[in-house]
């Protein structure tokens, strides 16, 4: 018994130094040369390296060469089984506007080998609240709105999108 809570101690202090240790701007500048493969561009950031997780501050998000938001504040965090992207303060471009409010308070995106065929991720901000699920494996994008008073009124063909279900909550399932 001893020397499995030895093992596990010495995993455990093992994966967590590898964390702390691992050069998280080099791993960030390298995953953000393969998003622009895919038009992805983050530009403008505030890198800040903590000792668990990489915060950019101030950036830009351009999808194909059109500026589509600006973040306040994104919080990375890998640690393999469980990793999560948190940002808040969020501003679409103007260009959505007939579409959705512009402000998005915080959104978080999770992901964790225990469910390794879904990524996790909710949202809140004028719009109301949302949450919802990436499968990876069959590209099915699930989400269930429970839109804002703003929402329901002033953007009503964005709201004909979603099914309204038995709860009052609209639902939303596309494959990509």
């Amino acid at each position: 018994m001893v020397k499995l809570l030895k093992f596990f101690a010495f995993a455990t202090f093992f994966v967590l130094a590898l964390i702390y240790f691992v050069p998280k701007q080099s791993a960030y500048y390298a995953a953000e040369k393969e998003a622009r493969k895919y038009k992805v561009v983050l530009s403008g950031e505030e890198i800040v390296e903590n000792a668990f997780s990489l915060e950019l501050n101030h950036s830009s998000f351009s999808y194909s060469s059109i500026e589509s938001a600006t973040i306040g504040s994104l919080n990375v965090k890998l640690f393999g089984l469980y990793n999560a992207i948190s940002a808040s303060d969020i501003r679409l471009s103007s260009v959505a506007k007939a579409f959705v409010p512009l402000r998005i308070d915080e959104m978080k995106v999770t992901y964790g080998v225990f469910d390794p065929l879904n990524a996790l991720f909710s949202a809140r901000g004028e719009f109301g609240a949302l949450e919802g699920k990436f499968n990876l494996k069959d590209r099915n994008v699930s989400v269930i709105l429970k839109p804002s008073p703003l929402m329901s009124s002033k953007y009503q063909n964005t709201m004909r999108e979603f099914k309204k279900n038995e709860k009052g909550e609209y639902e939303y399932d596309k494959i990509f």
